[in-house]
């Protein structure tokens, strides 16, 4: 039989597993605004058929490279993109119980519900329901005639994105949303829809490495569902403890309590599974 101390070595050096932040490079978008600048003074993109392409950095971040020439200023924004992600990282940690139960509901196939929570989670978050939450820090850096540019373009396109997802049965012969009312309800909706690819973005660098883990472990050692809600429960106070942050002697504690929990014959199992992950790592 495995004993405690056997499996303490190799413990140490699958814990890895479970401190993302060390290990996890930051998701594509922290890469900041890539614009070609021999495109024309606009981020409105279209494919042949003339369907309207969403960029896929935060819009504000796009237009201010559009109209931004200053190296250390562009280093500034991208600085900013990447703070939101960490900050949306550190939300989901304060909402890790939420978040918990979005995964639940999405699992259940209750995306109405999942929504639901998502977008009082974003009011808990962002009260005033930003459309751009880092426009106000980017406009300082410009000056006038380039702040006037930033706006233009970040409003068109806007006013592009809304036009191409309102009903033909709500636009005006323009193909714009025929009144306010539909322009707001379709902004908003694109705001939240934004605001949820923000918050997958900060779960990929954040919390996924933990759920890939968790759900690793599980193929390995085949828990019971009592086991499983126990390991769950376990590494979300994990989350909640450390904050993304945790020592080596919290990774450690947290693997030894899962063995400890596990009948004989699965701590077996997780004993074989640890270490071959770390003839893996090499």
């Amino acid at each position: 039989m495995y004993t405690m101390n056997m499996l303490r070595p190799t413990a140490i050096a699958l814990l890895l597993a479970f401190s993302p932040l060390a290990h996890a490079q930051p998701a594509d978008t922290l890469r900041g605004p890539q614009v070609e600048r021999d495109q024309l003074d606009t981020i409105v993109i279209t494919d042949m058929s003339g369907n309207f392409i969403p960029v896929e950095e935060r819009p504000e971040l796009v237009a201010f490279a559009r109209v931004c020439d200053d190296p250390e200023d562009l280093a500034r924004a991208r600085e900013m993109g990447t703070s939101r992600v960490f900050d949306l990282a550190e939300l989901l940690v304060d909402e890790i119980d939420t978040v918990r139960t979005i995964t639940d509901a999405i699992a259940e196939g209750n995306t109405t519900y999942a929504q639901t929570l998502l977008a009082q989670l974003r009011l808990r978050h962002d009260p005033d329901m930003l459309r751009d939450p880092l426009r106000a820090e980017l406009e300082p850096m410009l000056e006038a005639t380039q702040r006037e540019r930033f706006d233009r373009i970040l409003d068109e396109y806007w006013d592009a994105w809304i036009a191409a997802n309102t009903p033909e049965s709500e636009q005006d012969m323009q193909g714009r949303p025929r009144t306010q009312a539909v322009h707001q309800r379709i902004e908003n909706r694109l705001n939240n829809e934004l605001f949820q690819r923000d918050i997958a973005n900060a779960y990929e660098y954040s919390l996924r490495r933990y759920r890939d883990a968790m759900q690793a472990m599980y193929d390995a050692i085949q828990p019971t569902p009592e086991q499983r809600a126990w390991i769950r429960n376990r590494v979300i106070q994990h989350i909640k403890d450390t904050r993304l942050n945790p020592t080596l002697e919290q990774r450690e504690a947290l693997m030894l309590e899962i063995y400890d929990m596990l009948d004989e014959d699965r701590q077996t199992k997780l004993f074989l599974y640890m270490t071959r992950a770390a003839m893996t790592r090499g």
